[in-house]
């Protein structure tokens, strides 16, 4: 962790009482995970269930202006709160996937791999940690009863633009064949394909969808299967 990382991350442990939505100091007690109660009333937290393309996504909100703020607290600040926000809606997508996959498939709700949507490492290096990584870590503590396979298995192929100001068109050809599959990870893909566990890729945003179809796309190559995508938040279509 690089000077700027770790400063970010002690800062949002001095001053708890900043909310990760707003950014406004408070010198009361905030929400849960640090939340003020005003950004609160406005933060969607019923779990979605919408598709791109094949894949089934479980999103633990929607997507709104708040929800990105966090996100960007996260990801940019290593806000310890807000990853702690999203990966508690990532738990709330799981019990909803869990339900729908394994009443569906047959498979077991305590056997769970996961899959996730690694970031460009440019953009690790730039913030000097990996925030899906944190995420991750995150997600598993708060699921002590559930058994976790933690595949990280993908790798960007080439080169991607930043599809913060892409187009639904745009971002499915800047994402196109966008993913490959680490040569080690190789024989841990195939077995997924008869396994009775649950099969998710994982990410904290999904919007076009274009993301998670390249990476189902690079997993379904090598024979690899994928039961639905968990995400933290999601739009409610392909529109960004």
């Amino acid at each position: 962790m690089n000077f700027t990382a770790f400063s970010s991350a002690f800062s949002s442990l001095i001053f708890s009482n900043r909310c990760p939505s707003c950014l406004k100091s408070s010198f009361e007690n905030l929400a849960e995970y640090g939340i003020c109660f005003q950004c609160k009333k406005f933060i969607q937290t019923k779990v979605s269930i919408t598709y791109r393309g094949p894949l089934q996504i479980f999103a633990g909100s929607r997507y709104t202006s708040d929800i990105s703020r966090i996100i960007l607290a996260a990801k940019e600040d290593n806000q310890v709160q807000a990853r702690a926000f999203l990966a508690e809606r990532l738990s709330q997508s799981l019990i909803k996937a869990l339900e729908s996959t394994s009443q569906n498939k047959n498979l077991s709700a305590k056997n769970v791999i996961i899959i996730p949507i690694p970031s460009r490492r440019s953009a690790d290096r730039k913030r000097g940690f990996a925030h899906i990584e944190l995420l991750v870590k995150h997600f598993i503590a708060m699921n002590e009863t559930v058994s976790f396979q933690v595949l990280d298995c993908l790798r960007h192929s080439r080169k991607i633009s930043d599809q913060t100001s892409l187009n639904f068109h745009e971002r499915a050809m800047n994402m196109k064949g966008a993913f490959k599959v680490d040569e080690i990870k190789y024989f841990e893909i195939y077995p997924t394909k008869n396994s009775n566990s649950a099969v998710f890729l994982l990410d904290d945003l999904v919007t076009t969808g274009a993301t998670v179809q390249a990476a189902n796309s690079a997993l379904f190559a090598l024979g690899g299967r994928v039961d639905g995508v968990l995400a933290s938040c999601a739009t409610e279509g392909f529109t960004h």
